[in-house]
């Protein structure tokens, strides 16, 4: 006999994308660290920093998009561990509410890799300055 269906098992799709992102702890433990955002479903995102960022955090992450202002996210920090590819840390961030699927699919489709790095721009850069 198959096995059936759960949806709640089900892995939301996950869309490869390159977005610098601002990172910042809510509680204001610590610095913020500007990073890039890897890939990102309705659910959450994966992000690179040089830095680690404490499981189980609440953080902000400010994507800094091509076409649309910046976007600030909600989110906790569910899993970290040393990135396979590139210096630094791999980081699973959960958001406190789904992304609704039209921005996520709008974002996907603008910042769909292999795009060069960006740096920050904009408001989130300029709010802290020199972040690194």
């Amino acid at each position: 006999m198959a096995p059936s269906f759960d949806p709640s098992r089900a892995i939301p799709p996950r869309f490869p994308v390159r977005v610098p992102a601002v990172t910042e702890p809510v509680e204001g433990l610590g610095d913020p660290c500007v990073g890039e955002v890897q890939n990102m479903s309705r659910g959450g995102l994966l992000l690179w920093l040089t830095r680690a960022m404490v499981a189980g955090a609440a953080v902000r992450v400010t994507l800094s998009l091509c076409r649309r202002p910046p976007l600030a996210l909600a989110g906790s920090v569910v899993w970290v561990r040393p990135h396979p590819d590139l210096p630094g840390w791999a980081l699973g961030i959960q958001f406190g509410e789904d992304l609704p699927g039209e921005i996520l699919v709008e974002i996907a489709d603008e910042e769909y890799p292999p795009w060069e790095r960006r740096r920050p721009e904009g408001p989130a850069e300029q709010a802290f300055g020199t972040v690194g």
